[in-house]
């Protein structure tokens, strides 16, 4: 948000509750016309999520200032934190918003008064709101035992208050929650994510899919998020990349499908007046229109756009998996028992893990020739276990550079169709 919203909406807040709603709803019913403006969905979602941190900053220095002879207190013992979703600075028009009063010892009591003046101010101006008053040892407790309470206190965010208690919050967060048990964090939020998969949807081809929670949708971005803040303490997707862990066109791809779907969300959420996720029939087609797709002689401008969504969709899904993959298998049992022989089959895979991979003598002479590299999809096809995410990696980084011709053999097109005619996980390989 630019310095001159950032003014006005403060200079109208001052008038209380009232002018405060005026000034949501308007930002709210401009949203849509920013973005068929040419507005980017991640511009929108920053822009509104800097004026709920407005409202939030200005309420709580209001009640602070009524209180006159606590105001030092309340400054120095407590601060306001922005977590999950509103701390990722990601807020659709009517998401959820996620904030905690944090204090440190001696602020237990004015933190709940506190509490209660500044959140029943966001229920009074229509706001869904998950809130908590902790104490800075109460996080750590709350987050070894809480896998939920531990991801959205990974995506902290201060906003007003003592920001020496949220840097003591932190610093003893990393310490004691965030660097301890990497590998069971990332098998447990793979297992949370398949749960979701199994209530929203196994297939990224859904007809009516959840932009968020279906396969392929934002929170495979999250997953991906959360895994590298775990691994390798990078709090963005450029930081990942800073960090040699995150390949430069996976990264661009992630920005590009993140960006559709953050469109789609606010537009989702923007006709139903409410937080809408999911992509129904009716909203494909009004999809279609915002997005500038028109019907054509053998493609309607809805299959146009559901072509796009599940394009990008499979993208995210597939880099997010290969990301996490990659990540889970850093710890040093997993790379020691890679170390040990296993048969070769077809004298170039071997099983490790349960996955199928290509022997490290070997792996040129695999990519290298694209009649082994479908022998290597054959193999995990008649497995029926899944490719090694390094070696997809591998793949897909080698593909750019392999000439076309190399595919055009008789050779090949034989061991694609046999993959294709074979019994099982044909869409999986």
């Amino acid at each position: 948000m630019n310095q001159e919203h950032v003014e006005q909406t403060v200079d109208l807040f001052q008038s209380g509750a009232p002018s405060t709603q005026a000034v949501l709803d308007a930002r709210r019913e401009g949203m849509l016309g920013r973005l068929r403006a040419g507005a980017s969905g991640i511009e929108v979602v920053s822009d509104f999520t800097s004026l709920v941190d407005t409202v939030l900053i200005g309420r709580y220095r209001s009640v602070i200032r009524q209180r006159s002879g606590d105001a030092s207190s309340g400054m120095q013992h407590c601060c306001l934190v922005a977590v999950g979703g509103y701390g990722r600075h990601e807020l659709a028009p009517y998401s959820d918003i996620d904030v905690m009063m944090l204090y440190r010892a001696g602020g237990e009591t004015l933190a709940q008064d506190l509490s209660k003046q500044v959140f029943h101010h966001l229920w009074d101006l229509g706001f869904q709101v998950g809130h908590s008053v902790r104490s800075i040892h109460d996080c750590m407790v709350v987050a070894e035992g809480d896998l939920s309470a531990k991801t959205a206190l990974m995506e902290s965010r201060f906003l007003v208050g003592n920001a020496v208690v949220f840097q003591e919050f932190q610093r003893r967060f990393a310490k004691r929650v965030l660097g301890r048990r990497v590998g069971n964090f990332i098998r447990e939020k793979l297992v949370e994510r398949e749960q979701d998969y199994a209530k929203f949807g196994e297939t990224v081809f859904l007809l009516e899919p959840n932009v968020k929670k279906s396969k392929g949708g934002l929170r495979d971005v999250h997953l991906l998020q959360w895994v590298g803040m775990a691994r390798y303490q990078a709090v963005t997707l450029q930081g990942l990349v800073d960090r040699g862990v995150l390949a430069h066109q996976d990264y661009t791809a992630l920005l590009e499908a993140r960006e559709f779907l953050f469109k789609v969300r606010a537009v989702l959420h923007l006709g139903a007046g409410r937080a809408q996720e999911i992509l129904s029939f009716d909203e494909q087609v009004r999809m279609a229109e915002e997005f500038g797709y028109h019907d054509e002689p053998h493609l309607l401008g809805v299959e146009q756009f559901m072509q796009q969504y599940y394009r990008l969709t499979t993208g995210i899904h597939q880099r997010a998996m290969r990301f996490v993959e990659r990540a889970g298998s850093a710890n040093l049992w997993t790379r020691l028992k890679r170390l040990w022989p296993s048969p070769l089959v077809d004298g170039f895979f071997q099983t490790v893990d349960g996955r199928v991979s290509i022997h490290d003598d070997k792996l040129m002479q695999v990519l290298d020739a694209p009649e082994r590299l479908l022998s290597l999809f054959q193999v995990a096809q008649k497995q029926g276990v899944p490719i090694d995410g390094l070696v997809l990696e591998e793949i897909h980084r080698h593909m750019e550079s392999m000439p076309d011709h190399l595919f055009a053999s008789p050779a090949v097109s034989l061991r694609f169709r046999e993959i294709l005619s074979g019994p099982d996980a044909v869409a999986d390989t």
